[in-house]
């Protein structure tokens, strides 16, 4: 039996085909059918990889219902698991929430180097305060200011 895998191509398609290449060792990579959530504008480069099951396109902004219904497609699918790109590119914001409220059984985020981890509380820890170490949130003094022991600690 084939597990159902939904990536949510909230980078551009250079970085989505890295992280094919790059899904981890585990069971349900091993027998999979891949399916791709992304924009319109991706579509057309998307559309060349023979390996995906169905392309799925993300609706216009203020499109709610659109965006509902796809949502509970998406949920209906019952996806093993839901991969997303959390690299350190502008934008997307929505495209990577969405991914967390798409219900698969886990999720499995890469980042800007095409390295993977599922998401437990102990990865978004270390994940997120790289990000911080790294400087990503220095322009919001909100975040500073609550993360600053962090950075030397």
């Amino acid at each position: 039996m084939t597990d159902k895998v939904l990536l949510v191509c909230s980078s551009t398609p250079a970085n989505v085909g890295r992280a094919i290449e790059r899904f981890p060792n585990d069971a349900v990579f091993q027998h999979y059918d891949l399916d791709l959530l992304c924009t319109a504008g991706h579509l057309p480069e998307l559309e060349k990889w023979t390996q995906v099951r169905q392309r799925l396109v993300f609706p216009k902004r203020h499109e709610y219902a659109a965006a509902i219904r796809l949502w509970s497609q998406v949920v209906r699918e019952r996806y093993a698991v839901v991969a997303v790109l959390w690299c350190m590119e502008p934008g997307n914001r929505l495209a990577k929430a969405f991914a967390l409220l798409c219900l698969g059984r886990r999720v499995l985020v890469f980042n800007e180097n095409a390295d993977c981890a599922f998401l437990s509380l102990p990865f978004l820890w270390s994940f997120s305060k790289a990000r911080i170490q790294s400087g990503a949130f220095h322009n919001r003094l909100w975040v500073r200011a609550m993360v600053s022991p962090l950075k030397h600690g």
